[in-house]
């Protein structure tokens, strides 16, 4: 007689990801100011802070800032950072063990003791130099950011004066410094990453005709990801857009471009997003994606994310979906 016991349906994403033994632990790098932690949020969005901590590296530097101010060392500099107590620590939080993670207080350029970190089923480790080899085979995803210098440097100065206790000579003086060291120290860990995030001034006035005559405000950037393709079978996700209101008046100015392109040696999918991303289209990228994931809204609490700009918001989708993708195939 033949069995016609049909197979339970699979768990929710989120709750065979809480049944995994071990973590996921995922490495962003870039350097400083370029806006790893910014990207990397909608990983914790999506899923909350119960599934989804974060790691900074900056706590393993060797030197609070007094101290390198009277050693003149950077922090971009390997060799000035305790790399393979780093490595020790996230070794044992892959494993599923608990580690005494270092914290660097960015506000006063000081230590600040340690955190008893208990695992989670994702761990985003993120700093200067995550993606170096040491740390490689830990990893389960990598991300690097590369932010334009313009942008970068906007950015950094911001931070730096109103968040981290620098004056404005201070910040401008850390600025040039780091220029060289960004090439020598961090730009190379580009490579092995499996998505890279790169961040441009909006380009979009350079396609208008006779000048552009919307409003592209500052918060507004030209997103470029780069995307190894996978073999992974993730569901279509849908991104509706009106084509009836690109042809109004009132149209947003607004790009979106996949380019297959090949870099790293292999071949990538180059995907370009530029200005004003429409709501309802945003609001109906994060529903599908909640689905995948089995929420029916984002878990976290942070509504800073909520209120970020439309193409910030879009990037975090984007590079949370291939996270979440692993995910799915890990849990099986």
């Amino acid at each position: 007689m033949q069995d016609k016991r049909v197979s339970p349906p699979p768990a929710p994403l989120w709750a065979r990801l809480q049944g995994r033994r071990t973590p996921l632990v995922i490495g962003v790098a870039g350097d400083s100011g370029s806006g790893k932690s910014t990207y990397t949020q909608g990983i914790e969005w999506l899923l909350g802070s119960e599934r989804v901590s974060q790691i900074s590296l900056d706590g393993y530097h060797a030197e609070d800032r007094a101290a390198r101010r009277l050693s003149g060392r950077s922090p971009l500099d390997p060799s000035a950072n305790r790399l393979d107590l780093a490595v020790e620590h996230l070794s044992a939080l892959a494993q599923g063990q608990a580690a005494d993670i270092p914290i660097y207080d960015h506000r006063t350029g000081c230590f600040q003791g340690s955190r008893h970190h208990t695992p989670t089923p994702v761990i985003v480790v993120e700093g200067l130099h995550t993606l170096y080899p040491e740390f490689l085979a830990l990893l389960d995803f990598a991300i690097y950011v590369d932010t334009d210098t313009p942008v970068k440097h906007a950015w950094k100065h911001a931070r730096d004066t109103r968040e981290r206790g620098y004056d404005q000579a201070q910040a401008h003086s850390e600025i040039d410094r780091r220029r060289e060291h960004y090439t020598r120290w961090i730009a190379d860990q580009e490579a092995h990453a499996d998505v890279v995030l790169r961040i441009h001034p909006s380009e979009l006035g350079r396609f208008a005709l006779g000048g552009l005559t919307a409003e592209i405000p500052d918060t507004c950037y030209h997103l470029e990801v780069i995307v190894k393709p996978g073999d992974g079978e993730q569901p279509a996700l849908y991104f509706p857009v009106d084509l009836n209101n690109m042809t109004r008046d009132s149209a947003m100015p607004f790009m979106l471009a996949t380019v297959p392109s090949r870099a790293y040696d292999q071949p990538v999918n180059v995907l370009h997003v530029d200005g004003h991303m429409p709501p309802a289209a945003l609001e109906t990228l994060e529903q599908e994606i909640c689905a995948f994931a089995g929420l029916d809204a984002p878990a976290g609490a942070d509504q800073t994310i909520a209120s970020a700009p439309s193409t910030i918001r879009f990037a975090q989708m984007l590079l949370a979906w291939p996270v979440l993708g692993l995910i799915d195939t890990l849990s099986d």
